[in-house]
């Protein structure tokens, strides 16, 4: 008898064993499925861990880019975003590229950097029946008559505002009032930083930026060429049209933070949902824009704002200030729309001024 009790006694124990070891097992399993312990790999692990994974900040020292990012000159562009870079040896023609799983991928042919806008008439100024409040600078609403003239897609870019310099034509001799400022004395400025290439060229001041279109034998738009282009020679709001309002998805603005999130420029041509009917990119933010006209709170009142291929106010004996258009990566809604006008001085290398050049037709 005492043998088979203890037989039984051992079964037991055997048996409990067993089922420890099996319970001990399933343990392990759950603990891997839940990715608290065991090995950290995409083949260990289910399909909403990987993901998470993939969406983390990425350590930038480590060289590490999610496939759902790409980075360019610290503006960073999701999976399937576009920019554009100045076209290996040809500086009139610029090539797309796009953003494949964490890579700037060439996409076709290199394009023209220009665009011919043909000759008639557009309504300048804010119209209060589509923008509501106007502001004094903005109005009357009036008709002005242009001529065809060809205008640059892109905002002037790093690149090629650098060749300039280069050249020595770009540049001041004068120390109290440079042309352009760099990146060694302000982040937020792009000449000078290697991986701003392709960002518009801001920090220029108007003298600057009228040296660099003369050296490329254009010269700078008038402020009605510039709006006659944001506005498609239309009534509307923004250069897409009056809908949907102006935010991130269409411009560089201040979102939740300046430049959407970056706080800095993004590359040109990087918001295609943008762009305008004759394709020209960045018209409503990035950088703010140059043009030739010096500025006069009231001249759209004056018979001069009216006549065909208005060159603005006659250069005024005080307060000289040029006239600015577009919003920037520091503004939001308001200074994004066709109609905002602004002004600066002569000599203002400011983070968030740009410009683009014309030309007559050839």
């Amino acid at each position: 008898m005492k043998k088979k009790t203890l037989g039984k006694i051992f079964f037991v124990i055997f048996l409990v064993f067993v089922f420890a070891a099996c319970g001990s097992d399933d343990e392990e399993e759950t603990n891997l499925n839940d990715n608290e312990t065991g090995d950290d790999t995409e083949e260990s692990l289910p399909d909403a861990a990987v993901v998470d994974d993939r969406d983390e900040t990425p350590d930038e020292d480590a060289g590490e880019t999610p496939e759902s990012f790409c980075y360019s000159g610290g503006a960073i562009l999701y999976e399937g975003a576009s920019q554009f870079k100045v076209c290996p040896g040809d500086n009139g023609k610029f090539q797309k590229q796009l953003c494949k799983d964490g890579r700037w991928v060439d996409e076709g042919d290199c394009v023209s950097g220009s665009v011919t806008i043909s000759a008639g008439s557009f309504k300048m100024g804010c119209d209060e029946e589509i923008e509501g409040s106007c502001p004094e600078d903005t109005v009357p609403l009036h008709e002005v008559s242009l001529s065809s003239y060809v205008m640059d897609k892109f905002e002037v870019p790093v690149e090629l505002f650098e060749l300039c310099m280069a050249e020595n034509v770009c540049t001041n001799d004068n120390a109290e009032e440079p042309h352009y400022r760099t990146s060694a004395e302000s982040d937020k400025c792009n000449i000078g930083n290697p991986d701003r290439l392709n960002h518009p060229a801001n920090c220029v001041t108007w003298r600057g930026a009228n040296a660099f279109c003369e050296w490329m034998g254009k010269r700078l738009p008038t402020e009605a060429e510039w709006e006659n282009a944001a506005k498609s020679g239309k009534v509307q709001m923004y250069p897409w049209g009056n809908d949907p309002v102006a935010s991130c998805d269409n411009t560089v603005m201040k979102g939740s933070a300046n430049g959407c999130g970056s706080n800095v420029t993004s590359p040109i041509g990087s918001k295609v949902a943008g762009v305008s009917e004759q394709g020209i990119f960045d018209l409503s933010g990035n950088v703010s824009e140059y043009t030739s006209d010096w500025y006069e709170k009231k001249f759209y009142s004056t018979e001069d704002a009216s006549k065909a291929d208005p060159q603005g106010p006659a250069e005024p004996e005080k307060d000289k200030f040029k006239v600015i258009r577009g919003g920037s990566y520091l503004y939001g809604e308001n200074r994004a729309r066709s109609s905002f006008r602004s002004s600066t001085n002569l000599a203002d290398p400011a983070i968030d001024f740009g410009f683009r050049c014309v030309s007559s037709p050839k």
